[in-house]
């Protein structure tokens, strides 16, 4: 990390708040798996349980984003964390009458919660961040989501092991805490008394984005290729899974997981050095080309050595690719309709993410797992050749800003 960087106060704030609530997530998920596990026999039935969360998180990401951008992005921080407290203290009162409804009342509780304070912290960091440090910041908060994901769902697997899911959630309970604390200490540059007065009295609409978009091609290029890689995301751990009982190696999943996880982190070190000033939207579209190709190696799925080489592949176009994504949308996306933007990427995630999760598992059914894979390496170059032919022709160039301005977060 940048010296600049670790001496940004708020921004090693939000990486920390970053990780609480991630692992926080990630914790939520396996125990609440292992709640269902003796009420919900049905697989179905926890995946729609699980996906009513995400559901109600689509139909309220339009109005989070324009909170974020109405009104004081570091209260709107607060009140997310304050109520992500309630989910696991509902989860008390779940385990106390051993009910699924208030069970799924905590689902839905943590999901409304993530819904709001995700987009918030990304519209965030360039207010707190100087524009040359953007794609570098952008690095370490994917890096830090992942070790999130790692941490979180290890050491969850680890913890229903050992204590009750009592002692679990009140352990989720301290570190939601820990994070409010957090986020009290924050300083984000808010607008001027006039300007968040006007904001107020102004109706603001989520549709507004939509010109934007039209009207900025590079933003669309990086909604669609981020969408097709999510075709992959969202089934990731049913292909895993699947990984494991075609070459009857239950270890494998481990292997996968780890060598996946740490291959971004690895990698993610050296993003900002290898991308430096180059064009982000030519550079991100390449990158789709090596995801293809680890696709295509992953449809190898009886070999081991071709499985995990096509993952830690995989791993090391993501290090790089979603930071670049996430930089060209902060630089192209005019910061008063950041939090709306962000928004409405987090809700075309989660659709996503629900139409991937059915299309693979019914896919994996019909098809196999190598004509699966190999249909979406298909997909992914040709996505990838068709946006870098339409970068090139309308010559599009999104670059880094070079110089440094100064920041609130740093003080």
């Amino acid at each position: 990390m940048n010296h600049s960087l670790l001496r940004n106060r708020t921004f090693v704030f939000m990486m920390i708040g970053e990780a609480i609530q991630g692992a926080g997530i990630w914790t939520s998920v396996i125990a609440n798996l292992q709640f269902m596990q003796s009420h919900v026999p049905s697989d179905l039935g926890k995946s729609l349980i699980l996906m009513c969360g995400l559901f109600l998180g689509v139909l309220i990401s339009p109005q989070a984003g324009v909170w974020a951008d109405r009104y004081d992005k570091k209260k709107i921080l607060l009140i997310s964390g304050i109520v992500r407290c309630l989910a696991p203290i509902v989860m008390f009162a779940a385990i106390q009458y051993q009910s699924v409804a208030i069970m799924l009342l905590s689902v839905v509780i943590m999901q409304v919660a993530a819904t709001v304070y995700m987009p918030t912290v990304q519209a965030a960091l360039p207010s707190v961040v100087p524009a040359s440090e953007l794609l570098k910041a952008n690095s370490i908060n994917f890096n830090v989501m992942t070790i999130a994901r790692i941490g979180g769902t290890a050491a969850a697997g680890i913890l229903v092991s050992m204590m009750n899911l009592y002692m679990v959630y009140a352990l989720s309970l301290v570190f939601y805490v820990i994070l409010v604390m957090l986020i009290t200490q924050l300083r984000i540059p808010s607008a001027t008394d006039s300007t968040v007065a006007a904001k107020k009295q102004e109706k603001i609409r989520f549709t507004e984005l939509f010109p934007l978009i039209r009207a900025e091609p590079s933003i669309f290029i990086g909604l669609i290729n981020s969408g097709v890689i999510t075709l992959f995301l969202g089934g990731f751990n049913l292909l895993v899974l699947k990984f494991s009982q075609i070459q009857h190696k239950p270890e494998l999943m481990g292997w996968i997981y780890s060598l996946e996880g740490t291959s971004i982190l690895i990698a993610g070190l050296f993003a900002k050095r290898v991308i430096g000033m180059r064009n982000l939207v030519t550079s991100s579209t390449l990158f789709m080309l090596l995801f293809a190709l680890s696709f295509a190696g992953m449809s190898f799925s009886e070999s081991s050595y071709a499985v995990l080489g096509s993952y830690v592949m995989f791993g090391c176009a993501v290090a790089f690719f979603f930071p670049m994504v996430s930089t060209l949308f902060q630089i192209k996306v005019p910061k008063e309709v950041q939090g709306r933007f962000f928004s409405f990427r987090g809700m075309l995630d989660r659709m996503m993410f629900q139409i991937s999760l059915l299309a693979t598992g019914a896919c994996l059914d019909w098809f196999g797992i190598s004509t699966f894979l190999l249909t979406l390496a298909i997909i992914t170059l040709s996505s990838g050749i068709l946006t870098l032919f339409m970068a090139k022709r309308k010559s599009m160039d999104v670059r880094q800003p070079i110089t440094s301005d100064t920041v609130a977060g740093n003080k």
